[in-house]
This record gives structure tokens, sequence and C-alpha cells, in this order.
């Protein structure tokens, strides 16, 4: 026996402008439906589900089973699902939704990861603009840790393509004093106020976040070693494990990092120091002041979280990392050069490190901000080369824009037995209930399934 399902008028509620054409009112209705309509539709007219789930609104008076099946099946279409409830009744959706907010503190609160004190939906918003402002700051202690390892990485392989490296206080600033504290600060920025129209990207390949790693790993990459190559052109430039007597007449102050070593013949020689040099000299401020610049950039506020300024202890150790930086480099106070393992440079050379780094973080910033965070610029750009969600719920939705016949009116539908087509009894239904056309069809069993249709 097949069951019908009659479509009337007041089944789809429009929204939209009445004189709006048919194959255009595919977002302009909605539809209702009781538990007992849900059951007949999820058990007999499976096909139909996904259709009537993507314009469902209204879901009511339906038993625990229900409730936890329509949310597996709003998944199914690749829905992300909240479920608020109250009552023990509620337990099983709010364990198989993807966020389950439990609006008392009785049974519910026991299946559901979340818990309002207040006893309404007022938190769901709350819940999303806090969720967002987590996710957000995850992603960007991922591309600052990311950064990090690019920045000294690049800085590593120039000094050692020289037989150099950085000191060891040299990686303990970098190290310890900014990239810790920014780890354990930068996620402190609490929710923006208001909730933002739209969501940030949900996953760590998304366009956005891999051009964001990749354009700042270039940048830094141009940054140093075009000053890796350009200090080697300046006059007062020697190279130190090479020519030590030229280091030796200049900076006699730095003796001490020079060992002597006596060879097979018994003769003393001076090796020289491997730290010291105009190249690490060079680079340690550039990739220290990066790390700065893009843990600034990637602890962006707006839409998602408050500015970076009421993150009160991140912002202080920003601007404190940034301080101590520019005193180490424009100090000419011989113990703090002979404790960073720095050689002292002519104040031009410093002035022109400090302005590339500036100039590098103007560039950063714009691109970052501008461009790589604008949300209506990546929607024109999808628009622009035909780029779509894969996501079930959006295909279904596209497919009910364009199509004329849907949603239908004054129609009955039957569900099918599987095997041969639609079958239909007509003793289940009474002369009155079944069209003149549907009759005049009783001797073509053969041909039934044509006129019926889901």
């Amino acid at each position: 026996m097949a069951l019908p399902l009659s479509w009337e008028e007041e089944t789809c509620a429009y929204t939209g402008n009445s004189s709006t054409p048919g194959g255009e009112r595919g977002s302009c209705y909605h539809f209702a439906m009781s538990g007992k309509s849900y059951q007949v539709i999820f058990e007999h007219f499976t096909s139909l589900l996904p259709k009537i789930l993507v314009n469902g609104t209204v879901f009511a008076r339906m038993s625990p089973g229900q409730k936890s099946s329509l949310i597996e099946e709003f998944q199914k279409l690749n829905y992300y699902v909240g479920m608020c409830g109250d009552g023990a009744n509620d337990c099983g959706a709010l364990k198989v939704a993807h966020a389950g907010i439990s609006l008392s503190e009785q049974e519910a609160s026991v299946a559901s990861p979340f818990t309002s004190k207040t006893a309404n939906i007022k938190c769901v918003p709350h819940l999303i603009r806090e969720g967002r402002a987590a996710l957000v700051s995850s992603f960007g202690v991922f591309k600052y840790l990311t950064m990090y390892g690019i920045i000294q990485f690049i800085s590593a392989l120039l000094l050692y393509w020289q037989l150099q490296l950085f000191g060891n206080y040299q990686y303990l600033v970098q190290d310890v004093a900014i990239t810790l504290m920014v780890c354990l600060t930068m996620s402190s920025t609490h929710a923006y106020l208001k909730l933002a129209p739209y969501r940030p990207a949900g996953q760590l390949l998304s366009p956005p976040l891999l051009l964001s790693i990749f354009l700042n790993s270039c940048f830094s990459c141009i940054v140093q070693i075009s000053a890796f190559l350009y200090v080697k052109q300046q006059p007062w430039y020697c190279e130190v494990y090479q020519y030590s007597e030229c280091f030796l007449a200049n900076q006699s102050n730095f003796s001490t990092t020079m060992s002597l070593e006596r060879n097979w013949t018994g003769n003393a020689t001076l090796i020289p120091g491997s730290i010291l040099s105009f190249e690490t000299t060079t680079l340690w401020p550039i990739t220290t002041i990066n790390y700065i610049t893009v843990a600034f950039i990637f602890s962006k506020g707006k839409p998602f979280r408050k500015p970076i300024y009421t993150n009160y202890i991140f912002s202080f150790l920003l601007l404190a990392a940034l301080s101590l930086t520019i005193f180490i480099l424009f100090s000419d106070f011989q113990v703090i050069y002979r404790g960073m393992e720095l050689i002292p440079t002519i104040t031009s050379w410093r002035v022109l490190i400090l302005v590339v780094t500036l100039t590098q973080f103007c560039v950063t910033f714009f691109v970052e901000d501008a461009i790589l965070q604008n949300h209506e610029l990546w929607l024109l750009i999808k628009r622009e080369f035909g780029f779509s969600s894969k996501s079930q719920y959006r295909t279904w939705q596209k497919k009910l824009a364009e199509d004329s016949t849907w949603p239908p009116t004054n129609r009955t539908d039957y569900s099918g037995d599987g095997k041969n087509g639609f079958y239909i009894n007509r003793g289940y239904e009474s002369h009155e209930q079944i069209p003149e056309r549907k009759l005049k069809l009783g001797s073509q069993p053969t041909e039934q399934h044509f006129w019926t249709r889901l």
C-alpha cells in the first residue's frame, strides 16, 4: 500500500513578493511540520526529506527520537547543528548536535557540553561569538608558530651558508621573551560584542590562511636575503672569520670571542668566533622585529574579536619586546653588545634596518587586512571564477532555486515500493480524494506510475 502526501497551498508559507516568477522563488518560502509529518516523510518519502529540510523553519511536537533523527539528517546535509533544550527528552538531541546547550541545570545539562544560566535562547549568539573568536585565535597562534619557524629557518640557513649562527642570548630573546609570551597571551582577546553576518574560515587549508603564510614567508625571505647581501657591499664591512686583523683593529673590545689553539707544530693560531659577524648583527634585529610584526597582524580584532589593545597583557608584551629590540639596536653600551654578541655599526645602518622593518610591517599589514581578510573581495573572486560550496545543502538550494515546479502545490504524491515503480491502493482513499483523471487510468496498471511522482 502506498501512502499519499498531499501538497496544499497552506503547506508552504511564502515570505517574498507574490509576483515573483515560479522559477525564482527558490528561497522565498518556508516549511513547517509536526513530528508525525516528519516521521511519515522520513519513512516513506526519503527523497523528499532533503528538499524539505533545506527550507524547513518550524519543527514542532516531536518525540525525543525524532529530534535526534532530525539533527542527524541536517548533519548529513553538511549543516553545523546547534540544539537548545531544557528537559530529559532533549538529552539525545543535545548529545548528537555539534553544539548542545542546556537551558537548565537538570537532566539536560548532563548530556550537553554547554549550560546556560539564563533559561532562554539569548545564549546562542553569545556562544557563536565566543566560538568564532576561539577559532580565529587558534588559527592566529597556528599561523604565528608556522611563521616563527619559517623566519628563523631562513635566517639560520643564510648564516650557515657563511658558517655562522646566532648566539645563545639572541635565541633566548626570540624564543622566550617574544615567542613564548606571545603564545601564552595571544588567545586572551575576548570576542567582539556584535555578531558578524558571516563566519571565519573553518579549515587550516583554506586559501586565506595558506596565502597569508605564503606571502609573509616571501616578504621575510626577500627582506632577509636583501639585507644579507647588501651588508656585504658596505665600505666598513669585513669578513671576521677570514680577516681577523681587520676586526681586531676596529673592534678590540670583542677579543674575548677569540681563542688560541696550538697546531701540531706547536705554533699558536687565532681561531675567530663564528657568532660575531656583521651578518648576524644585521639579521638578528630584522628577524626579531619580524616576529613582533606577524604576532600583531595575526591578532586581528574586528569582526570576530575585540581590538588588540583590549588584550592588555599581550599589547604590553609586544610593546616591551619592540622597545627592547630597538634599544639593543641603537645602544652604544659595550656591555650590551658583548652580552648579545653583536658588532657596533654606524648609525645610518641601524636606521636603515629600522626603516626596512617598518616598511615590511606596513606592506604585511596592508596585505593581511585589506586583501586576505577582505570578505567582500573573496566573495567577488568566487563569483567571477564560479567557485561554489560543495556542501550538500548548498547543492540542494541551487537545484531547488532552478526548479520551477518546486515547491509543489495542490498535488498528491505517493510512496513507492522500491521495485516496480509506484503502486496505488484504491481502497486507501475515498472517491472524493481520487481525481477523475486517476480513475480513468484504472485499466492501465502498467502505466500507473507515470501519473504519480515524488
